[in-house]
């Protein structure tokens, strides 16, 4: 049975409105983040596509060219279903228009804005500009999340921005600043999922709770490796994998539950008339399965094969 859906995308200081095509609360959205225009960004575009995704998250740095044309030509195929973060290649270089460029395609009037999709609420967020507790951004959050939690018709409240909290020891450090500013605020409005890229690689955490004694070493609220029964705790990805030339691990964090280095991206899938996410990491490849979880909010697992 297909429904029309009707997306609405809030950005703090307007409302775009976008049909969407679903099913009976089971649909897929896909992320990844570092891209660039070569044949490698193209592979990632392009398996992307394969799997029929009803969403599309791009989480920041996106083309590394002085505008964004090479980029958007890779994703036209997906544009319509694609929604972005930005990044510091989108934000910071002199003499680009790209900033520009993606804030008018994705018709963007904040970098952070927020939008439901059948029985899940996204949340794009950016340490690009201002993210203190007396910004705007961080009021639009707080708001906007505290709306999500009380929302009886939403059941998972995912976040994605492209500057990571928590990382393995490798090329960039997490941003603490923006880790201790907000990992409180979604632990309290019972944030699932944190998409995140900026470094190269792929890392998946534990479900895991913020410590406000040692906010370097998160509390594992869930020692499971794949299934995990609605955790107290977020499970942070970094997705940096969708083409950039990729970063070695020096280490692995005692939170981070699985890490490797490949090109790809992030497919998740909300089954089970809506109560159960699956996650799995597809390496452009071979499009082989090479990470995969299952979070459920459903008294009983499902009998579904795919699981």
């Amino acid at each position: 049975m297909t429904l029309t859906l009707l997306l609405v995308v809030n950005y703090g200081t307007g409302i775009i409105f976008a049909q969407q095509q679903t099913s009976n609360n089971d649909f897929s959205f896909v992320a990844a983040g570092d891209w660039g225009c070569d044949e490698r960004a193209q592979s990632t575009a392009k398996n992307m596509q394969n799997k029929t995704p009803d969403l599309i998250i791009a989480l920041g740095d996106l083309s590394y060219q002085k505008d964004a044309s090479c980029w958007l030509k890779i994703m036209s195929p997906l544009l319509n279903r694609t929604v972005i973060a930005i990044g510091d290649h989108e934000f910071h270089f002199k003499n680009s228009t790209r900033l520009e460029e993606y804030m008018r395609v994705f018709h963007l009037k904040n970098q952070y804005y927020s939008f439901d999709l059948e029985n899940v609420h996204f949340l794009a967020m950016s340490a690009e500009i201002p993210f203190d507790k007396k910004s705007d951004q961080y009021k639009f959050v707080n708001s906007d999340l505290e709306t999500a939690s009380k929302n009886s018709s939403i059941d998972w409240i995912v976040v994605f921005m492209y500057e990571m909290m928590y990382s393995s020891p490798t090329f960039h450090k997490p941003n603490e600043n923006l880790r201790d500013t907000y990992h409180p605020l979604f632990d309290k409005y019972h944030v699932d999922l944190v998409l995140q890229a900026h470094n190269h690689n792929y890392q998946r955490s534990f479900p895991i709770s913020y410590s406000e004694k040692q906010p370097s070493k998160p509390i594992i609220t869930d020692r499971n490796e794949e299934r995990y029964t609605d955790p107290k705790g977020i499970m942070f990805v970094v997705t940096g994998t969708g083409g950039a030339d990729q970063y070695n691990f020096t280490g692995q964090a005692p939170f981070i539950e699985r890490q490797f280095q490949r090109f790809g991206f992030l497919d998740i899938r909300i089954v089970n008339n809506g109560t159960t996410m699956m996650g799995a990491f597809y390496e452009n490849r071979d499009f082989t399965d090479k990470d995969h979880f299952i979070i459920n909010k459903s008294n009983q697992l499902s009998n579904n094969k795919n699981d």
